[in-house]
């Protein structure tokens, strides 16, 4: 694998932001190569960087991971299969507000942290609440794939210009 794809694999992959430094160690570059790679993949919008503390950190750009989700749930999906997911995220938040008693993960994260509260009743709610959070941002993404879907699906063709 080439190293501009060894660094985009790492850099895609990063759950927090990174220095080229460490980026390049794991893509098994060199640091200035990284950086070059880093650096363009900043210009392109896929990555977004920061100083902090003095050194530049990259993590994936919020938008373009966004958009990606959202066309690869279109590319490996029909459309009744992306419905399907929506609704299946939708029940089981329902299953979980039911089940706890409250509207929102954050509610039952306050219920984690109340004093009454086990250590092993917290580990529960705040694991629930973090699956809860999940399913959120699956009907979220589900929502925008299928508002998207028709443009964005293989078959749509793009309208053509006759005086071309």
């Amino acid at each position: 694998m080439p190293g501009v794809d060894r660094v985009i694999s790492v850099a895609l992959t990063i759950e927090q932001p990174r220095t080229a430094d460490w980026i390049a160690e794991q893509a098994a570059v060199s640091p200035t190569t990284a950086r070059s790679h880093l650096e363009r993949l900043v210009d392109l919008h896929i990555l977004s960087a920061v100083e902090q503390r003095g050194a530049k950190t990259y993590y994936p750009d919020a938008a373009y991971q966004r958009f990606k989700e959202v066309s690869q749930l279109i590319e490996e999906h029909t459309r009744n299969e992306i419905e399907t997911i929506a609704v299946t995220a939708k029940e089981d938040i329902e299953e979980l507000r039911e089940t706890y008693d409250v509207e929102s993960p954050d509610e039952l994260r306050k219920l984690a942290t109340a004093e009454d509260t086990s250590s092993t009743e917290a580990r529960e709610y705040f694991k629930k609440a973090s699956e809860w959070d999940s399913h959120l941002h699956t009907v979220s993404i589900a929502e925008e794939a299928l508002e998207r879907y028709e443009k964005f699906s293989d078959h749509y063709q793009p309208s053509v210009d006759s005086a071309v």
